[in-house]
């Protein structure tokens, strides 16, 4: 069985280990298997092993495919994951960071064991887990300007335009689009995209009706859906909808 289980700002994958094509994505990862390394690659094109690997928000990797089981977790770089990388840096060309000294095996054991009988308690549970690998980044706020454009961004079922949110921030366009690259760590195109792969995917989970789901994230068509879903994830959405293996995504509020 492969499953998924999403929170607004946290996501797991517990299963089958599996091969991804080279991706990038929003959220940071950190990844294990139950037993044995894993392989990621990055743009410096040579394979690294890993015991456990925290791949940032927006680096390009690939995976090998592993025998036995794998974790994955997913985290938003603006909330649940904040400071979760600010030391050590990524070294250039990597795909991901080793923190296998920092997430040790009973850390592994209790993240495994969480996910695998998920109560009320389980967002709550894996923070207190991996929030013991934050540092002091992680009590510092975004600038109140990028913070209110978020916050308005989540708020609307339409899109809004950096213009519009410039304007709400009484900054010029330009000085708006450096200062969210700069806060979020990628252009604002970028986390549009990745608002809508969410809402679509939150759809997915319910009726795997690819059409359906592109419609529902605010996507053009099922084409530009796909596309951005196996640029993100490294896969198509078919897999999900109509793969071979079991597979099953809960969703939780909070």
């Amino acid at each position: 069985m492969r499953e998924f289980l999403i929170w607004p700002d946290l996501a797991s994958y517990r299963g089958a280990a599996f091969a991804s094509q080279r991706h990038s994505h929003f959220f940071l990862q950190i990844s294990f298997a139950d037993s044995g390394p894993i392989e990621l690659r990055g743009r410096d094109g040579v394979w690294h092993s890993y015991g456990v690997a925290l791949i940032p928000s927006g680096a390009s990797h690939e995976m090998r495919a592993a025998a036995g089981d794998l974790t994955l977790i997913y985290m938003d770089p603006l909330t649940t994951g904040r400071g979760l990388l600010a030391d050590p840096a990524l070294p250039p060309g990597r795909a991901a960071v080793e923190i296998e000294n920092s997430l040790g095996p009973d850390d592994r054991q209790k993240i495994r064991a969480c996910l695998q009988q998920p109560g009320s308690d389980a967002r709550g549970r894996l923070l207190d887990i991996l929030h013991k690998l934050a540092g002091e980044d992680r009590r510092k706020s975004l600038d109140p300007r990028i913070q209110r454009g978020l916050d308005e961004l989540h708020a609307r079922s339409e899109d809004i335009t950096l213009g519009e949110l410039a304007a709400l921030a009484g900054l010029s366009l330009g000085r708006f689009r450096h200062l969210f690259r700069e806060q979020i760590g990628i252009p604002f195109s970028g986390y549009q995209l990745w608002l809508k792969t969410h809402r679509a995917v939150r759809f997915l989970s319910g009726r795997p009706d690819l059409v359906k789901a592109a419609y529902e994230g605010g996507f053009a068509d099922q084409a530009h859906f796909s596309r951005i879903f196996r640029r993100s994830f490294g896969m198509s959405p078919s897999v999900f909808t109509r793969g071979k293996q079991p597979f099953s995504a809960r969703f939780f509020a909070d």
